[in-house]
């Protein structure tokens, strides 16, 4: 982006020191774990923590699997520099693309949550007080241009935040050059992404594209702006919740919303913050608001008894209040359907209406090679069918994550097997192999 800044060897490590002061990051007796990948970032933070508290620290590093190799590479200059330093080190390594599927995840939101539960699991059991992350002053800008890209709210723009509960950034006060400059001239081992280099991802187009771009149009006054930038943002963000906490407490009692404190022309924006920790998402906060603005205005009972979900809470409009209620799963009953269960019709080619188009819970199946009892059951990991209008087989997790079927809905899909083989994806898909075709003998229509 800029010039290469002047550093001297020292530079860094003072400004680490005078950050962590500053901001009361940790106490020298507590012990630190350095959350270390092998980058240039991750490698000079464990430099400059095992300066500065040598004997208190230990490392943690994850191998996703996720670049063969170079993942192994990475690994292997990570356990040299433990042992040659003599750091106590933890490593791990994660089928992260199994845990993705199998959770309705993207990659970077399972290897996000596996490493962090992980880093928290370590300081339970080794005494870790708080974990070091590697997370710089550039980082922090580029995330804020994502998230103002993809759409975001206050809270998204406020940057990365340099300490949250054991989480801790020390190097958040620097720049990338700054970091580089300072490894080059301790002579600090580290390794390069390959993915770091390609334009196929935002963040790597923002930084060695748009960033510099816009650093430069800005007279070089680029980094500064963006820090004030960044901390009035974060003070207009403390502002809002002291608001919406005392508007919490004067509207929301006993998971009850009182509509009559909130303001109509923030509508949406206040129900969304009182609705957040029920797990409720913005858009379903703004259809709300929709519908509570738009009621006819000799009667409120147009909207009441409305009815809203979230993954573990749903909400209902009952006149001038929202009824928040956790929600109830009951465990999923396998079943076996005969051939002569209610459930099962038999027809004919001739017997079938015009079209074919059928609610969700329905379905019209060739029965010719069905072979009965069909039986229910949940859907399993490795399972796979055909879906209908395709050539190949789908595994049904990632016909459910392209779906983007939410956690919940997965939990309770169902697929119905003629012997082993799913013909149903029910509600969904049926399989192509079992679709209705003109020379079929016998036809089933089956509703659940």
């Amino acid at each position: 982006m800029s010039q290469n800044p002047i550093v001297t060897m020292e530079t860094l490590l003072e400004k680490c020191y005078r950050y962590i002061r500053q901001r009361e990051l940790f106490s020298p007796q507590e012990r630190i774990l350095v959350a270390v990948s092998g980058g240039v970032d991750s490698m000079t933070l464990l430099n400059l923590m095992h300066r500065m508290a040598e004997g208190r620290i230990g490392i943690a590093h994850c191998n996703f699997g996720l670049r063969g190799a170079e993942s192994d590479g990475d690994q292997r200059l990570v356990e040299e520099y433990a042992s040659l330093h003599g750091i106590p080190l933890h490593t791990v390594r994660f089928d992260t693309e199994h845990e993705a599927q199998l959770h309705g995840e993207s990659i970077q939101m399972a290897a996000r949550r596996l490493r962090y539960d992980w880093f928290e699991n370590l300081c339970n059991q080794y005494g870790y007080h708080k974990i070091a992350i590697a997370h710089q002053a550039d980082d922090s800008t580029e995330t804020f241009f994502i998230n103002l890209l993809r759409g975001t709210g206050l809270r998204g723009l406020t940057g990365i935040s340099d300490q949250r509960e054991r989480i801790i950034r020390p190097l958040l006060f620097a720049r990338r050059e700054e970091i580089m400059a300072y490894a080059a001239a301790k002579g600090i081992p580290y390794r390069e992404d390959s993915t770091n280099a390609t334009l196929k991802y935002l963040r790597n187009r923002l930084r060695h594209d748009i960033l510099p771009r816009l650093e430069s149009a800005s007279g070089n006054r680029f980094v500064q702006t963006m820090e004030e930038n960044f901390q009035r943002l974060l003070q207009t963000q403390r502002f809002v919740d002291r608001q919406i906490d005392r508007l919490r407490h004067e509207a929301l009692h006993d998971h009850t919303i009182d509509l009559t404190r909130l303001d109509a022309e923030c509508l949406a924006f206040e129900l969304y913050e009182l609705l957040r920790p029920y797990g409720f998402a913005s858009e379903t906060a703004a259809e709300m608001a929709h519908i509570l603005n738009t009621r006819a205005e000799d009667t409120d009972m147009t909207a009441s008894g409305k009815r809203f979900e979230a993954p573990e809470w749903s909400a209902v409009i009952d006149r001038e209040r929202i009824l928040l209620e956790p929600r109830r799963y009951e465990p999923f009953v396998e079943e076996l359907l005969a051939d002569d269960d209610p459930r099962v019709e038999w027809l004919t080619v001739a017997d079938l209406p015009d079209s074919l188009a059928t609610p969700p819970n329905t379905a019209y199946l060739t029965a010719d090679a069905l072979k009965f009892p069909l039986r229910l059951r949940q859907w399993r990991e490795g399972d796979w069918f055909i879906p209908l209008g395709m050539v190949g087989q789908k595994k049904v997790s990632d016909f459910l994550i392209d779906a983007k079927v939410p956690l919940t809905e997965k939990k309770r899909q169902g697929v119905l097997l003629s012997g082993e083989t799913i013909v149903w994806l029910v509600g969904r898909r049926i399989d192509d192999r079992y679709k209705v075709r003109q020379d079929a003998r016998r036809i089933v229509r089956i509703t659940l």
